[in-house]
């Protein structure tokens, strides 16, 4: 199964590869399609579908309280 990328700076699933060239001389770079983020790098987080959705959950949930 595969994992759902995140952006290690604003936490958002909005990453996106950077260039068209595969990670044969260079590490893949990903960027942030966020504006308001910006990031751009090599480094991601990757968490399981599930476990995602569940955070959605949980947050959704704590925003309905408030």
């Amino acid at each position: 199964m595969a994992g759902i990328r995140l952006c290690p700076k604003c936490k958002k699933p909005t990453l996106r590869n950077a260039t068209n060239v595969s990670g044969w001389l260079a590490p893949n770079l990903y960027e942030c399609s966020d504006i308001k983020c910006g990031y751009v790098g090599s480094i991601y987080i990757e968490v399981d579908p599930n476990d995602f959705k569940l955070e959605e959950n949980s947050n959704s949930n704590k925003k309905e309280k408030e």
